[in-house]
């Protein structure tokens, strides 16, 4: 029985190396465009290579990734330590503002690190709010 594996199931290469290990004839489809060619599936260990080297991350990515998130939870740690601070509230709007900037922008970069990309489109009569107009809400709310 030949087993069809398709590069978009979640566990692709683990089925691949198991159908190796088994000597099983199996057909691997390309659906998810890593571009894996006939010689890759040659042996178990160059369809690990193709694989790593076609549809992996690379480590710059990763570093990336890893750098955003930091950044990201920065930004929340200063925002959970601006809203527990028992000092008087002058520089709690900064502190957030601070946070929420740190935050945002670290979710962007490790979007743009993991190559996600999106779009924010704006729809008929919605409101959008500028970076003052969240300044002056907060500030009134405090």
């Amino acid at each position: 029985m030949n087993k069809t594996i398709n590069t978009s199931s979640v566990n692709w290469l683990e089925d691949a190396l198991k159908e190796y290990s088994l000597k099983n004839e199996f057909t691997l489809i390309d659906d998810k465009k890593f571009k894996i060619r006939e010689r890759d599936l040659k042996s178990a260990v160059s369809l690990i290579k193709a694989s790593k080297a076609k549809g992996g991350k690379s480590t710059k990515q990763i570093t990336k990734a890893l750098v955003s998130l930091g950044l990201s939870s920065a930004g929340i740690y200063v925002i959970i330590l601006a809203i527990a601070d028992p000092e008087p509230t002058t520089k709690l709007s900064l502190l957030l503002v601070g946070g929420i900037i740190l935050a945002i922008s670290g979710g962007y970069g490790t979007l743009r690190a993991l190559r996600i990309k999106f779009r924010v489109r704006k729809k008929e009569k919605q409101m959008v709010f500028s970076m003052l107009n969240l300044l002056l809400i907060i500030n009134y709310l405090l």
